[in-house]
């Protein structure tokens, strides 16, 4: 089956809208950062709710000072273009997260519940955390925030899926989770007919959103990655399998033996690799913007 065909296979109904807000956001360049800046700061003001939760940040203990940020023009020189954007886009992922646990409200406890949707919320966030981190201790630091809004929507196939085949979703955790020996994109291919990868690019490219989170979202468990955007999609990969770690969740064997071919792509140290998996939570948990993250949806 081509890709052509494989798509047309996905029986997609329900497709998160974004805000226009993170929409444009997105678009928006740095060429010229005093018209960005301000070109940022109209974009913000349209949408009220963004503009109260960025002040929260700006004003919480991570970025404490003396005087309170009273407006979006002090926020923004503060936190920076880049952090904003990032912000833009967390607090409008958290959105549709907060959209799918209304949802699943008075639903049986089944795994498609608004706990599991708060689960996977801070799965997300973890691992952009994580991914973001990673990419610093790297040294890239004009390439981190795009890796932070990566990490954070990497898995939002998965959330589509719980929206358009709930009952399915419940069927797939129990397969992957009797089955560690299997790759969990072939238990999806085989309860649904196609993968969260698949269902996360379409959703993606409907968006209009940039390449690079398109072939981050498409090539997350990717072993052998076929994209210029190679660095991006493996820190997100891996920062992925820690997230999970760091929750004492399992991986499975295709999981293990795409960790290792991580490693050895971005040169992770074995005192890197413990650290990232048994310390990294204990760390991250004192973050005032990870706590108040973690809380948006």
């Amino acid at each position: 089956m081509d890709v052509d065909d494989k798509k047309a296979k996905i029986e997609i109904k329900d497709i998160p809208v974004i805000p226009q807000v993170a929409a444009k956001v997105l678009q928006l360049q740095e060429d010229n950062l005093q018209i960005s800046f301000n070109e940022l700061e109209r974009i913000i003001k349209l949408d009220p709710a963004i503009t109260a939760r960025i002040l929260k940040v700006a004003n919480s203990a991570l970025y404490a000072r003396q005087k309170e940020i009273t407006n979006l023009q002090q926020a923004i020189t503060l936190l920076g273009f880049k952090m904003i954007k990032s912000m833009i886009l967390l607090i409008c992922a958290s959105n549709i997260y907060g959209k799918t646990k209304k949802k699943f409200k008075g639903y049986p406890e089944t795994i498609a519940t608004k706990s599991s949707v708060m689960e996977m919320w801070r799965h997300l966030v973890l691992t952009a955390f994580i991914a973001r981190h990673m990419a610093t201790k790297m040294k890239l630091d004009d390439r981190k925030e795009d890796i932070f809004v990566a990490g954070l929507l990497h898995d939002i196939g998965r959330v589509v899926l719980m929206i358009n085949h709930s009952e399915l979703y419940e069927k797939f955790l129990q397969e992957a989770g009797n089955n560690l020996e299997k790759d969990i994109l072939r238990i999806e291919d085989s309860i649904f007919g196609y993968n969260h990868l698949e269902v996360g690019k379409l959703v993606l490219e409907k968006w209009n959103f940039p390449d690079e989170l398109v072939d981050v979202i498409s090539q997350h468990h990717s072993k052998h990655i076929d994209s210029p955007f190679k660095t991006s999609i493996t820190i997100v990969s891996i920062a992925n399998l820690y997230a999970r770690v760091l929750v004492n969740e399992r991986l499975s064997v295709p999981d293990l033996d795409n960790q290792e071919e991580y490693m050895k792509i971005l040169s992770i140290s074995e005192e890197d690799n413990e650290y990232y998996s048994e310390k990294f939570m204990e760390e991250i948990e004192k973050d005032e913007f990870y706590n108040i993250s973690t809380h948006l949806s």
